[in-house]
This record gives structure tokens, sequence and C-alpha cells, in this order.
């Protein structure tokens, strides 16, 4: 037997050199961080109940394209912020992304659609594109671009008039029976013809009308929807139809026809409905105007004494009788284009079909839903069956609007016009329940974040009468308690070893009371944990729409939050927010060393201002039990997370599932020191005189299946206090 090589990688009896390459990865980067949630309310976009939060984030950079869903709003002033949040040359990064959950359930503005039958039914609905009270403000209008130019055919010279009285012809309107025509009385001239022939059609009760051609001794026949009128009488109902108009003149007496100056063959329209939309917003100043322009799509003739047509439920279905076919049920789906379609139908007996040329690439599903229409024809290769594509392009051209969508009903022709513009209505806000709160940190709960701001400071109550939230027809009930009591909740609920989704949160609470600072301060003494900080002040900073405006104090918790994100390692403490001003509450000065000290005692966060701007005290959190470093720094909280959770998946992907034939106790400690150092490089940890390297006492054991880490780290927390000792002697001098 030959000699044979045998790895893991190969398995050959041929000689030869057999490179396998390993790249090995430095576990030194970092899991997800500078992930923000902004949860609260606007004044657009769509709610939690409808968003996939996974798949509802935005980077920095995006306010565009959040004010353009959100409109305007907390939510947008809140994204406006973490735009730019810092003043400071120490941070200029800010959150790298954010998650945004709306709590209130707005509704869309809409308006109906009229249809063009004599039924006056609903042919579809427009609505506004987003949600909320400014789609109130769009207005429609349909007006009639272009109108039906029925069939006509113009005749040549008549040379005689003495034997016309009693000739006749055959006619078929619209594919249907075929019908003789016979004209009496005297006929000595195009007058006199003109009276015989329109007598003649209202007898047979067949849609044409004859009249004087613009040629001498010429005779025009026009489809009129008034058999024999004095003149063409338009459809008033043509934009509901799907189907275009036809006629067949058949030379059923030879040289009857003939001698009318008439020959043998279809006529049709020349010219179908077309619609144009204009939608309009004078509040934003938006102007669309969009045209539609449908087509006869599909042509079908079938030749015998009757037969009919009928689209509906994604079937073509035929009904003929006489000639050499049968009746056809087709199943419009397995027809990739109306091509394909029209080529097997003009494949069967008795039948013939084409389609125009500008629809051989469009889905069968374009076509008009059509009842019933005639397709029969006595000329060989006559199609008098038109479908159009009406309601499809109707759909597709609404489609464009970048303000509104169109909701159809009808699936055959177009819409009725409108004699004005109709504005749309039922948009409204929507208000925030408690359980809305409760549900959409639910939500949260699905995704990996850093830092949660709820956008809310004070009861629902006083938001309404300060106009940010809803108070009609369903008013928002929350309260600023419950809200903050139940997102610290959600914090601790995620931040455990288990669930491994460790999350801080800054929270707001302001009232208009005497008390505003002992209120606040006993907010942050019931939440009382290092999970939550509290922000008490109002800021003033351009809203969404560039005019300076006074916020609630989630807003300066927003610039916090954006701060630390953008800071990563670094502490927002004595560092310039980007805020104009901000307004104290009642009982509290921050110019004031004693209201400072009993603030953050307190476990309250909140800016002073110093030369240069508006800086943050410190970055404190609502933990007050003892003088921690870590718990009572947003900081060092943010920063410990980013290690515990980023040392957890490390270590998950790593060695969880190997073989301890493949990795060992030694193996995991080099992995350790890899990821320590991979912390002190991107100063998440420091050198300490008892561990230069930013870490100590690092320890693995496996005692299977379990592996056991042990490390000591030196978090690189900030500097807060500096203590200056300044030894002060005699001046001694002597000559």
């Amino acid at each position: 037997m030959a000699q044979r090589l045998v790895t893991a990688n190969v398995n050959t009896v041929i000689p030869g050199a057999y490179p396998t390459v390993t790249v090995t990865s430095q576990p030194v980067g970092l899991g997800a961080s500078g992930i923000l949630v902004i949860m609260g309310e606007a004044d657009g976009g769509n709610s939690y109940q409808n968003v996939v939060l996974a798949n509802n984030s935005f980077t920095p950079d995006q306010l565009a394209l959040v004010q353009q869903q959100y409109i305007s709003g907390q939510i947008v002033d809140a994204f406006a912020a973490l735009s730019a949040p810092s003043s400071d040359a120490n941070i200029t990064a800010t959150a790298n992304l954010v998650y945004i959950v709306k709590t209130n359930q707005g509704t869309k503005a809409s308006a109906s659609v009229i249809d063009a039958t004599s039924m006056a039914g609903t042919y579809g609905t427009i609505e506004d594109i987003n949600w909320g009270l400014s789609g109130n403000n769009y207005q429609y209008q349909i007006t009639q671009l272009a109108t039906e130019a029925m069939p006509m055919v113009t005749g040549t010279t008549i040379s005689s008039y003495g034997s016309l009285s009693g000739s006749s012809f055959t006619v078929r309107v619209n594919g249907g029976a075929a019908i003789l025509v016979t004209l009496g009385g005297v006929i000595t001239d195009v007058p006199s013809l003109v009276t015989s022939m329109n007598s003649a059609f209202s007898t047979a009760a067949v849609d044409l009308q004859a009249s004087a051609g613009t040629a001498p001794n010429t005779v025009k026949i026009n489809y009129s929807t008034t058999p024999g009128s004095a003149s063409p009488v338009a459809d008033q109902y043509a934009n509901s139809e799907g189907w275009g108009k036809s006629f067949e003149l058949i030379d059923s007496t030879p040289g009857d026809l003939e001698a009318l100056g008439f020959v043998v063959g279809l006529y049709t329209s020349s010219q179908e409905s077309e619609v144009e939309v204009q939608i309009n917003n004078a509040t934003s100043g938006l102007s669309e105007t969009l045209d539609v322009v449908p087509e006869v799509c599909l042509m079908v003739g079938y030749q015998g004494t009757t037969a009919t047509l009928t689209i509906a439920d994604g079937l073509l279905t035929t009904t003929v009788t006489g000639g050499t076919g049968s009746n056809l049920s087709l199943t419009l789906s397995q027809y990739s284009t109306i091509n394909a379609l029209a080529t097997y139908i003009n494949s069967q007996a008795g039948y013939s079909a084409t389609c125009a040329p500008a629809a051989t690439q469009l889905a069968t599903s374009a076509l008009d839903s059509v009842n019933a229409i005639g397709i029969c024809s006595t000329g060989t290769g006559d199609e008098p069956g038109r479908i159009k594509n009406a309601a499809s392009a109707f759909q597709q051209v609404l489609a464009t609007s970048t303000a509104v969508i169109f909701v159809p009903e009808e699936s055959e022709g177009l819409p009725a016009t409108t004699t004005a513009p109709i504005y749309l209505s039922g948009g409204v806000r929507g208000a925030t329940a408690p359980a809305d709160i409760v549900n959409a940190l639910a939500q949260v709960g699905g995704i990996q974040c850093n830092i949660i701001v709820p956008l809310f400071s004070q009861d629902a109550s006083e938001d309404i009468a300060l106009g940010t939230t809803q108070s009609v027809p369903v008013a928002s009930t929350y309260t600023i308690a419950s809200i903050n009591a139940a997102v610290k909740s959600h914090c601790l609920e995620y931040s455990t070893s288990t669930l491994k989704r460790n999350r801080i949160c800054i929270l707001s609470y302001w009232d208009d009371t005497e008390s505003t600072y002992l209120n606040a301060k006993a907010q942050a003494q019931s939440l009382a944990n290092y999970r939550c900080s509290l922000a008490m002040q109002q800021s003033m900073q351009n809203n969404s729409q560039g005019v300076v405006t006074t916020f609630m104090p989630w807003y300066t918790a927003v610039v916090a939050a954006g701060m630390q994100a953008g800071g990563f390692y670094k502490s927002i403490t004595n560092k310039l927010a980007n805020v104009i001003s901000f307004i104290d509450p009642n009982g509290f000065d921050s110019g004031n060393p004693g209201d400072v000290e009993d603030g953050l005692s307190a476990g309250l966060l909140f800016l002073n201002a110093i030369t240069g701007g508006n800086a943050w005290v410190s970055d404190q959190t609502t933990y007050s039990y003892d003088t921690n470093f870590v718990y009572n720094s947003i900081q060092a909280v943010y920063d410990s997370d980013l290690i515990a959770l980023d040392l957890a998946a490390s270590f998950t992907s790593a060695f969880v599932g190997q073989s301890l034939a493949d990795v060992s106790a030694a193996t995991a400690l080099a992995y350790l020191g890899q990821k320590m150092n991979g912390y002190l490089r991107i100063k998440l940890i420091a050198p300490s005189d008892d561990a230069p390297l930013g870490y100590k006492n690092a320890k693995v054991t496996i005692l299977a299946p379990t592996m056991t880490v042990y490390v000591e780290i030196k978090l690189a927390t900030a500097i807060y206090f500096i203590p200056i000792n300044i030894n002060i002697s005699q001046v001694q001098q002597s000559a």
C-alpha cells in the first residue's frame, strides 16, 4: 500500500508540500460601544408598535433622515442634540449609533378617492406617507389631462344618392353581436343621408351617430352613447372603464357599404382617458404633479357569433359561441408578461391577440379587471377587446409621490375628477400611555445598547399644558415617576450575568412648583442606583427648525449621554456641553457652592457656568450609599460595562465549545493577557504602581467543563479632586 499523508487538512498519497495558512486573530477589539436609545414622542414617524427596533437605528450624521421621518418634536430635537453634544475640545465625538423608540402612536391623514362610475363609489384612499397632524395640511386634486377620443371614421366621396335608400350593412359595437342597419326614407343628399343613418342607428340601438364630413359629399360615423343623436355624446363614465371602445363595419350586403363611402374594418379610440393628480401642502411648500397616462395593452378578438372576456381575481376567462374555438380559463400568474399571455391566446383556435409594443414586458397583473367585455369580430384578425392598464398605471404613478401613498380599492379604470382640492383629514399626533413605556422598553430589551435616555421630564398633565403631548382625542397619561422607575427596572433586569446586556440610563425630572429642586432630590433618592443618573436643569438651544428653545431636562440628559458615548474612556466632568444656557430648578443655584455640594450628595447630574461655557460639575449617578469610585461615576460604570461585556463575548467566541485537547488554562491566560493589552491601548484601563500593565492577579483554572477566569483591572477613571498643599514660610533676608 502506498504511503499516505494524513493531517487535519490533507489526506493524500501524492508526494509534495501542502501548506496550511492560519491567521491568528488578535483579541484586542471591543464590542458594541457608544450605542444610545432615545425613547419619546415625535410629530411624525411610525410608533414602536409597528417598527422593528433592530432596524430603526441611525448614525449621528443622519439628522436630515430623522427629520424627514419624524418631522419634529422631542425625538428630532434630541437627535439634533446628539449630532454635536459637546462644546469641549477634549470630547469631539458623539454616539456611534442611535436607536429611536417613538412611544406615541399617531394616525395618518387620509381622504377617499371617488370612482368614475354612476355609483360614485370609492376608488381608493390617498393617505399621508407619514403619521400625525401635519398630514392634515395635504390636499389633492384630480383633473382631466386628456379625454377619451371615441372611435370615428370618415367616408370617401359619395358618387350617387339615388340607390342608397334601403341599403344595409352590419356593425359590431365593442365586440358585441352583429347588428344589421338598414337605411330608409328618401335620400338625395348628405343631410338626408345623415338623417336616414341616425334613424337606423337609433332603431337598431347601436351606439353610433352619423354626421356630415368636412369634405363635400362625405359622411362620418362616430361612437356615441346616445344612438342616432344630433351630435356624438361622450361617455361621462369613460374614466371608470378598463377597456377601450371600438366598432366594426361589415359589408353584409355586398357593395352597400362601399356606396356609402366606407370600407370594412375595425375602428378604435384614438385617445384614452388620462388624469393629472396634484398633491400640495402649503405649510411645507410641497407641490407634486403626477400624470397618469394609461394605454391599451392587450387586444383580443374572436371570430364567431358572440364572445366576451372577463378578468377578475387573477383569472382571464372567455365565453364564446360559434366559430372554431372554445371558452378559455387562464391563470394570469402563469404568464410572466402580457406579451406571453397574448402569444398563448393567439395560438388558440378562433382567437387573435396582440400585445401593445410598450407593454411587452409588463406583468399580466397590470391589466385592468373587466367584466364580460365584447371581443367578437367578423373580420379576420380584428381585435375589438382592448384592455387597458389604467388602474395599475394610477397606482404606479401615485407610488412615485414623496408625500402620500395610494391604497386601491378598485382594479379597473381611473378615478373621477374633482371640482376642487380635497384636504386629507384624520391625522393625529397620538398619545403616550404608561403601557406604551412598558411595551417600548420590552422592545429595547431585544437590542444591545449602552445608554437609554427617555425624553420625558414631567407628568403628562404638565406636558399637555405646554402643548408637547396630546390632549385630544385621547390624552397622554404617563407620569415621570413611573417612567423613571420603569427605565431603572429595565436597566437592572438586563444588566445581569445571564442576559449580558448591561446598560445605564440618564433620566430627568422637572416640575413647576416652588419645591422643584427638593422634588428632584426626592426623585434621585428614590432611584438610588449606580445605573441611573438624573438631570434636573432645563437647557436652551436651537431646536430642529433653528429656533432658540427652552427644553425640559431630558435635553440636558441627552447631551450628557452623547458626550459620554463620544468621550468613551473620558469622563464628562468639567467638560463643556453644547447648550446656549441652562435654567436651574426652583430652590437650587448652581453658582452656590453649598447648593452644588448638596446636589452632588443627592445624586443629581447638573451643569454650572464657567469661563468659556457651561460644564458638567461631575458625572454623578444617583448612587448614594457610599463613595464607591465606580458606582458614583457615569464614565466608570459605562466603561466597566464595556470591559465586562467584551471580555465575556471574547471568551465565549474563543473557548466555549472548544476541546480541552486543543486549549488549556495557559492558552486562556495568554488570551486574557492579549485582551488586557488591548484595553490598555484604548485607555479603558491604566497603569498603576501595583499593576504597571493596568491589571494584575490574572488567573485561569479549568475544572471541566468549567473554565474560571479571574483578573483585577485598574479602570481608567477620571481625576475628580486635586488637594493642593501650600507651605507658607516667612521671608528672610540678609545683606
